[in-house]
């Protein structure tokens, strides 16, 4: 039958775990550890071929066939994994993985354990095959003879789960009924200046007319569209002055049509140069990339970064790269200088993801005028 039953969680049913498993399944966009510390692989305490698991979450889809659903593991102190002799010659890589095995499709066991797969020894050799059943956490690169195993020789591989909940577009019209806004200040229109707002005594300037505000006040000002060319549009005299002291709620209002200019390109990724003021703070790749690459920051192809962004400022950029291969940014620049990020989950990436496009942000920090920056990653995360 098409459709489940009985539906999860009826009160008076017997349900199958086969059910419960897939109604974790729709929390869960992908599978992988739940929590940036759970299940990270390092040398044991005293080193030896052997590495030791931490303690935490993950969620594991099942794979022997369609419709398993998602296991939810927990690993309740931590675990020291044995890794088999070393080769004579050359060298293996061995995948650290966590493997639930389920008797009701596959074998006799049920429970979850570390699985060490051994790679094959080879001059370059290449991962394992993971198995069914699992996720990967780690992979341990064992060289010639070796006798311990060191975290120099430990790669993360961890992927934390994604979500499948919902959260609200940037495209469209959103009515804010009966909502305050506390204390909203624009404290920056763009990276030039700042707007001062008026004090009661100010004089109105007709929005028609050119003139130069030399002790004016603007009387009941309403700001109704600022573009990247930097014209202010001055209210009627019918508008209502806001005072900047205060905290106003917005009841029944709309605020229509929060647009937002991206700069779409028809461009394959290999490497690429945003110009955060000629081009704006959404850069999408339209075009299946070509390779790995650099990010390199400026604030155009003329003027530099540092030139506009003073020390205590900050400028998010999203990059969008539209991949066939699983092509990803394997580095940051700013202003054609190297900056190695802070990553969101606590390690670099080390591949991308294929068919779809990788979603990147960065959050860029001027932190001295030397200049020194530091930069806040998050993704890739893929849509398809």
């Amino acid at each position: 039958m098409a459709v489940r039953t009985p539906p999860s969680w009826q009160q008076n049913s017997s349900h199958p775990a086969e059910n419960d498993r897939l109604s974790q399944q729709a929390l869960y966009a992908t599978t992988g550890i739940i929590g940036t510390s759970s299940l990270a692989v390092t040398q044991n305490s005293t080193p030896g071929m052997s590495v030791q698991i931490a303690a935490g979450w993950a969620a594991i889809l099942g794979t022997y066939q369609a419709n398993m659903g998602v296991y939810t593991v927990y690993n309740d102190a931590a675990t020291v994994a044995t890794i088999t002799t070393a080769p004579a010659t050359n060298s293996r890589i061995d995948s650290i993985c966590l493997t639930v095995n389920d008797a009701a499709y596959s074998g006799i066991l049920n429970n979850v354990i570390v699985n060490v797969v051994a790679g094959t020894v080879a001059a370059s050799p290449v991962p394992p095959t993971i198995p069914v059943n699992s996720i990967e956490l780690a992979r341990v690169t064992v060289g010639t003879a070796v006798t311990s195993i060191l975290n120099a020789n430990i790669t993360d591989t961890r992927v934390p789960v994604t979500s499948n909940a919902p959260f609200i577009t940037l495209t469209g019209t959103q009515t804010l009924t009966n909502k305050t806004l506390t204390t909203p200040v624009i404290a920056q229109i763009s990276n030039t200046g700042l707007i001062t707002l008026p004090v009661s005594t100010d004089t109105l300037v007709g929005r028609a007319t050119t003139d130069t505000l030399t002790n004016k006040t603007l009387t009941t000002p309403v700001i109704s569209s600022i573009s990247n060319t930097g014209v202010i549009t001055l209210p009627t005299s019918t508008d209502t002055l806001v005072a900047r002291s205060t905290s106003d709620t917005l009841a029944n209002k709309s605020l229509i049509g929060p647009f937002e200019n991206w700069y779409v390109v028809a461009s394959a990724f290999a490497g690429y140069t945003a110009n955060i003021q000629t081009n704006g703070g959404v850069h999408y790749l339209t075009t299946a990339s070509t390779a790995n690459g650099v990010v390199n920051f400026r604030s155009s192809a003329t003027a530099t970064l540092n030139s506009v962004l003073a020390v205590g400022q900050a400028v998010t950029v999203v990059v969008g790269i539209t991949n066939t291969t699983a092509f990803y940014i394997t580095g940051v620049q700013v202003d054609g200088t190297s900056v190695t990020p802070k990553y969101a989950t606590g390690t670099a990436p080390v591949a991308g993801n294929s068919n779809g496009v990788d979603w990147y942000q960065f959050t860029i920090v001027k932190t001295a005028a030397t200049p020194t920056y530091t930069v806040f990653q998050q993704g890739p995360i893929k849509y398809a």
